[in-house]
């Protein structure tokens, strides 16, 4: 293999991809894998499943399906503690292809020893039956497990792309951004926050804590306020240039600079803010969408 193609895969394995439904939401992720495994085998039969002797085909089939729920439990329980793998911003190809392995080889290993329970225990104890399990299991779980990631491949194959946007000047914005005064109420009903809509660059979500970063030139030029950031956007709904582009962070569309990535996220350079902004996958086509109409005003 030369040296351009290695410089191809490593691209494409180190490029941002969707976050696996396990890791992000691990019930609905594991429902979903044992229905679709369970149908998997009882409609195509890609391999030769037995029944046990003491129950139906349906009911043997059922048994293995659910005993693999047991080890993606205990996977995605040490993921959680270790935090082994990054968080959906930074999730790439590569992480996806090990978890998926990592999966598969546990369903794998977990059929074989859920036979000793649902099968005659006897003759099972070697080698030969151990990786006959194995293969039998992956070739049940493969296409179920892997489809979704197949499915979403075409992000790993979408370049990133940058675009940078004018910088808007002080004389260009409207006068209401630079009189009109906002008021965000504290959750707590015992703090308020003024402030006007050119001044606020971001304001980022931390817990039950808000935090609004404003221009240098005023004081003080960070301010945090006990509050959601639900709550907060909703009070900021009628201002256009100011939208939650994550579920952590609010952004002024009038600060922003550039922005990087593709349909699958975008990453926005702030002016004075030296941190890159996330913009959720959902939010990405209302993020451009809003920009040019903002852009497209300012120079009328």
């Amino acid at each position: 293999m030369t040296k351009k193609y290695k410089v191809k895969i490593k691209a494409v394995l180190t490029r941002r991809f969707p976050q696996n439904l396990l890791l992000r939401r691990p019930l609905k992720g594991i429902l979903l894998l044992i229905v679709s495994l369970f149908l998997f085998a009882i409609i195509y039969k890609p391999i030769q499943v037995h029944p046990a002797q003491s129950s139906g085909l349906p009911l043997t089939i059922l048994l293995y399906t659910l005993a693999t729920a047991l080890p993606i439990i205990g996977i995605l329980l040490v993921i959680k503690k270790f935090r082994c793998f990054p968080g959906a911003d930074k999730w790439q190809l590569s992480h996806e292809l090990v978890l998926l392995l990592t999966i598969l080889v546990a369903i794998g290993i977990s059929v074989y020893f859920a036979g000793f329970f649902i099968e005659e225990p006897k003759m099972r104890w070697n080698l030969s039956t151990f990786f006959d399990s194995m293969l039998r299991s992956l070739l049940v779980a493969f296409i179920p497990l892997f489809l979704p990631t197949v499915t979403n491949i075409r992000y790993a194959l979408t370049p990133e792309t940058f675009f940078q946007y004018p910088v808007s000047k002080q004389d260009e914005m409207p006068a209401e951004d630079m009189a009109q005064e906002i008021s965000i109420i504290s959750k707590a009903k015992r703090e308020e926050l003024h402030f006007q809509i050119h001044e606020l660059i971001y304001a980022e979500s931390q817990g039950n804590y808000v935090t609004f970063y404003f221009e240098d030139n005023r004081k003080p030029n960070r301010v945090v306020i006990r509050n959601t950031i639900s709550d907060v956007a909703a009070q900021l709904a009628p201002y256009t240039s100011l939208m939650r582009v994550h579920r952590a962070f609010i952004v002024n569309l009038k600060q922003v600079r550039s922005k990087t990535g593709n349909r699958l996220g975008y990453r926005l350079k702030l002016n004075s803010c030296s941190s890159e902004i996330p913009v959720s996958r959902n939010n990405t086509a209302q993020f451009d969408v809003r920009m040019q109409t903002m852009r497209r005003s300012v120079h009328q």
